[in-house]
């Protein structure tokens, strides 16, 4: 990697001392979002993310008393695999939020055949209010987001104007080997606001040099995030762990 990450941060970018901070702002931040989505709209659309990082952020959003029964919230992406399998984003989002009123969407059916989880995760999306008032991502060691990674669907992911597509891995992530489906670029690029959450300094270095790099980068993540013009559209919420 080139110097120019360690010089430069982008607009929209915080820093915090430890993971306990970055998540009382991420749940700030989120609740803010829903609060001013069910004023002005009467309803909010959240993407949330899977993983660790967001866990302590989600424990204290889920506490807030956000008029939970208008606020819709769906994985960003999710493993095909059923909703009760540790491997489901579904099933950590129903954990964490499922005892607040939220109505919960899943990307994932228990009963598709793989061959219309695509189609089956675009007719539910249909029915949502559109685009997304939030969509809150994490970042890979690789420079992925979502289920969007470098492979043999990434130019479809970058391309198609569907919400949600399926993904395969290649190669297979050995701690989740399993196909995804996933939100498009297209779609994330809809969102009302955009959020990224991570912690370490190696994701870090990825993070910020795909941003320099913008839509021309060789990660996933800055091809989202960046644009032709050179600008970066989103938040980022870093911690050193």
């Amino acid at each position: 990697m080139s110097d120019k990450p360690r010089l430069w941060t982008p607009k929209g970018w915080h820093a915090f001392e430890d993971g306990t901070a970055m998540a009382a702002a991420c749940a700030d931040r989120v609740a803010a979002i829903v609060e001013s989505a069910i004023a002005e709209r009467g309803h909010a659309v959240v993407a949330f993310p899977g993983g660790s990082t967001p866990v302590p952020a989600f424990e204290l959003l889920a506490r807030r008393p956000l008029d939970w029964s208008k606020v819709s919230i769906l994985p960003g992406d999710d493993r095909i695999v059923d909703h009760d399998d540790p491997l489901s984003n579904f099933a950590m989002l129903d954990r964490y939020f499922g005892g607040t009123g939220a109505r919960l969407i899943p990307l994932v059916d228990d009963v598709a055949s793989g061959a219309t989880h695509a189609e089956s995760a675009n007719r539910r999306l249909a029915d949502l209010p559109w685009p997304p008032d939030l969509v809150w991502l994490g970042v890979g060691g690789d420079g992925h987001t979502a289920s969007i990674f470098r492979g043999p669907d990434y130019r479809e992911a970058i391309e198609t104007e569907a919400r949600a597509l399926k993904v395969t891995p290649d190669p297979l992530p050995p701690e989740a080997p399993v196909a995804r489906i996933t939100l498009s670029v297209h779609a994330i690029r809809s969102a009302r606001h955009r959020m990224v959450s991570l912690r370490g300094d190696d994701k870090r270095m990825v993070l910020l040099e795909a941003l320099s790099d913008g839509y021309k980068s060789r990660f996933p993540v800055g091809v989202v995030f960046g644009s032709a013009s050179g600008e970066v559209s989103g938040e980022f919420y870093w911690s050193p762990a």
